[in-house]
């Protein structure tokens, strides 16, 4: 098995809607401003497709989002949460803000199983299929899934800044991010619930790679 190499250390980056001058006077310039303009919601369809999400939390005003991302089809999709009537914030879960020609129709998966958000936003990881005991002698890895991971060295270092250890291997020719090895099975999907939880990131556990 190749062995996974840690990416280096990178911070998540702040994205303004609105340019700012600096000492000079100058406005500075932003970097694919396309993306920006997307993905930051600034009077765009992310930010109508959020108001609709928002709309089905119990505090919309409280809502934060993360893994923002759009489809061919102009879905807007990611996770969100809310804080409840006690203003507490519960876990993250994903949504489909789905677009229509009267607007966007909001759809939460509260669960994880929701087809119709699958079915906007495509399946982001298949799920673990049954695994004979034997198969799982090294223990269980858990895959980061490939639509929400953003660039490779950002994820890593946001995984290990809130306490999960990352590591990267390619896979199919493919680079993927993964959390692991654990011995237990019940390990590795607690971790896989906690990533949801408490950051909103989807993964699908996956037995570890014999040597």
């Amino acid at each position: 098995m190749p062995q996974r190499a840690a990416q280096a250390d990178s911070r998540a980056r702040v994205v303004e809607c609105a340019p700012s001058n600096d000492g000079g006077g100058r406005v500075r310039k932003l970097i694919g401003v396309a993306v920006v303009l997307a993905l930051a919601g600034c009077g765009s369809a992310v930010e109508e497709g959020h108001k609709a999400v928002a709309a089905q939390l119990e505090n919309p005003g409280s809502a934060k989002f993360t893994n923002v991302r759009t489809t061919p089809q102009g879905n807007v999709c990611g996770q969100v949460k809310g804080k409840d009537a006690s203003g507490n914030y519960g876990s993250f879960q994903s949504y489909a803000a789905i677009k229509t020609d009267s607007g966007y129709q909001a759809v939460l998966d509260r669960d994880g199983t929701n087809i119709v958000v699958r079915a906007a936003c495509g399946a982001p990881v298949a799920e673990t299929p049954e695994v004979a005991p034997g198969d799982a002698a090294n223990g269980w890895d858990v895959r980061i899934a490939d639509n929400n991971r953003g660039a490779l060295s950002d994820m890593t270092s946001r995984l290990v800044e809130h306490g999960f250890m990352a590591s990267v291997v390619s896979q199919n020719g493919q680079p993927r991010i993964f959390l692991g090895p654990f011995t237990s099975r019940a390990e590795a999907d607690s971790t896989r619930d906690r990533l949801m939880a408490t950051q909103g990131i989807e993964s699908v556990v996956e037995p570890h790679p014999a040597p």
